[in-house]
């Protein structure tokens, strides 16, 4: 796959996990805080980034059950157009073959009246 093939939202979504893990490492190292007021902050960007995760997770489904309909939809127009092809081939067969028995009766009965 092309880097051009990714999606613009894996990348910020890379960028975005990277930069929380990032910044959580040097608060930790930094901070200025007690070890209880440390800790709850961590839990506090720790829940955040979960609801963040979350959120991103049910719209990835949304965006997948649109793109499945979508694809669901074009199914069915190509079903559809597959099947109007082959009535109209099976209609012209059935006219051709008509045509060919028709032009058979027709020379067998010339070839009667000949005789």
């Amino acid at each position: 796959m092309d880097k051009g093939d990714r999606d613009p939202g894996f990348g910020f979504f890379s960028g975005l996990m990277l930069g929380t893990i990032v910044g959580a490492a040097l608060a930790i190292v930094l901070a200025p805080g007690s070890g209880e007021e440390t800790r709850d902050y961590i839990r506090g960007k720790a829940h955040e980034a979960k609801n963040r995760a979350l959120d991103l997770a049910y719209d990835v489904r949304d965006r997948a059950a649109t793109v499945a309909d979508d694809l669901r939809a074009q199914a069915d127009q190509l079903s559809q157009m597959g099947r109007e092809a082959y009535d109209g081939m099976r209609s012209k067969m059935n006219d051709a073959v008509d045509a060919g028995r028709q032009a058979a009766q027709s020379k067998i009965d010339e070839m009667r009246s000949e005789q």
